[in-house]
């Protein structure tokens, strides 16, 4: 049984698309139990309780511009410190919360621990997944090092080995592929790959070689990630609605979104599984962030990843 500890209280749509998703998910997963951690509200619809459905009530909640230390030190009844200390517990597999990304990345350090003391955790994001391609990271570090960028790389190959038969081939995104391109961070992280058996680097990448391309590995610090990630979600957005009607042409465009199972993206470097839905996730996506987290548990992500790297002598 698949144990999801889903917290339901970070999203910008309120609870009702945290209770509907789980709902939806276990109507289709018979070997799926859900946790739903809430805070109550006085009008709030609760779904019926059931052997594979639990309702935690939980006196606190995060809000999304909140201070960390706030949430490190004074939200230990919230929904998000809750459901993490179920996974630290082993009461549950896989975290998923559309919350608030930088209360969630602290407090995941604080309540599971890290893989490795100089290992940063990272959150990667599927750019589609068959074949796989991802991009890390995305947010979860700002202010990032050679050395760091580095780990990323490590990450994002063992990910990929974890949730495919596809071999990684690290790409570090740039202003260009030459090798006199890029800040002297890049050129660094550049030069500390290239001496690397694993994973396999290839280089330098463009954005054009985000979505195709013998490169399945994008490497870039997390604002430089976001930044690309919530640009190339605007655009898909943009073209939606510019070419709703236009002979079908939106609808290959919502084929393609609806298709993509995963949505969100997957903190690593953690000693759990945790997926980070977008805020504003609708009921489409949040069903896929769950179905996300039912993926990673299966494959008992973070061990696989953790294995990896133990095996390369990080």
């Amino acid at each position: 049984m698949i144990r999801v500890a889903l917290d339901a209280m970070g999203g910008d749509l309120g609870p009702r698309i945290a209770f509907d998703g789980a709902v939806n998910v276990l109507s289709r997963h018979q070997d799926v139990a859900i946790t739903i951690y809430y805070s109550p509200h006085s009008n709030l619809d609760l779904p019926a309780p059931h052997d594979r459905l639990s309702l935690i009530a939980c006196s606190d909640v995060i809000d999304g511009d909140e201070e960390i230390v706030l949430s490190l030190f004074r939200r230990r009844n919230s929904t998000l410190y809750q459901s993490l200390n179920a996974l630290a517990q082993k009461s549950s597999d896989v975290v998923v919360t559309l919350g608030n990304t930088g209360a969630m990345v602290a407090l995941a350090r604080h309540i599971l621990g890290v893989l490795r003391p100089k290992l940063y955790p990272a959150l990667i994001r599927e750019l589609y997944s068959n074949p796989l391609r991802c991009l890390v990271d995305l947010g979860a570090n700002v202010h990032c090092p050679p050395s760091m960028l580095v780990g990323f790389a490590e990450l994002g190959a063992a990910y990929v080995e974890a949730l495919s038969d596809e071999v990684p081939k690290v790409g570090l995104l740039n202003v260009g592929v030459e090798s006199s391109k890029g800040s002297v961070v890049i050129r660094e992280t550049d030069r500390l790959l290239s001496d690397r058996a694993w994973p396999s680097y290839l280089g330098y990448a463009e954005g054009t070689e985000l979505f195709e391309g013998e490169k399945n590995v994008i490497v870039c610090d997390g604002m430089v990630g976001n930044a690309v990630l919530k640009a190339s979600e605007g655009l898909l957005s943009f073209l939606m609605g510019k070419l709703k009607g236009v002979d079908g042409t939106s609808s290959l465009f919502e084929t393609f979104y609806q298709t993509e199972r995963r949505h969100g993206a997957c903190l690593v470097g953690v000693r759990g599984n945790l997926v980070k839905g977008h805020g504003c996730s609708d009921l489409t996506a949040m069903i896929g962030a769950i179905e996300y987290g039912i993926d990673i548990a299966r494959a008992d992500l973070y061990s696989a990843i953790e294995a990896r790297l133990c095996n390369d002598a990080i």
